[in-house]
């Protein structure tokens, strides 16, 4: 074989491994979740994961993918632990990390519940 077609293979072996890294990945997601440690005041906010994991790429809400150090951990490895990392206990708007993200998000795409009752349901 020449290297050109070495390279080739090579390459392609990446890609589908990649994808099939990806795809595992999808397949190990849990499809519906219940965030329940974010605060008191508010019922706790069913999430499909699924829905959102179809539709787009993980680092939209995910921020450590970009970094490399998503592994499966809970947002609350970082969030409500270390100082630096938005609190999610707290309600406000302005400072929740759910908030900010889901509510900034779903008001960016002008579609999505962006109110405290369309999420926190009873």
């Amino acid at each position: 074989m020449n290297r050109r077609t070495i390279i080739i293979l090579t390459l392609f072996a990446f890609l589908i491994g990649s994808v099939a890294m990806v795809w595992a990945m999808h397949l190990t997601l849990p499809e519906v979740f219940t965030i329940d440690k974010a605060q008191s005041k508010k019922p706790p906010v069913s999430f499909n994961h699924r829905e959102h994991g179809d539709s787009f790429d993980c680092n939209v809400c995910h921020h450590n993918v970009e970094k490399g150090a998503m592994d499966g951990n809970s947002c609350f490895e970082c969030h409500g632990k270390d100082p630096k990392a938005p609190d999610p206990s707290v309600s406000s708007a302005k400072e929740n990390p759910f908030h900010i993200r889901c509510r900034g998000c779903h008001k960016e795409k002008g579609e999505g519940p962006t109110k405290c009752n369309d999420c926190h349901k009873s």
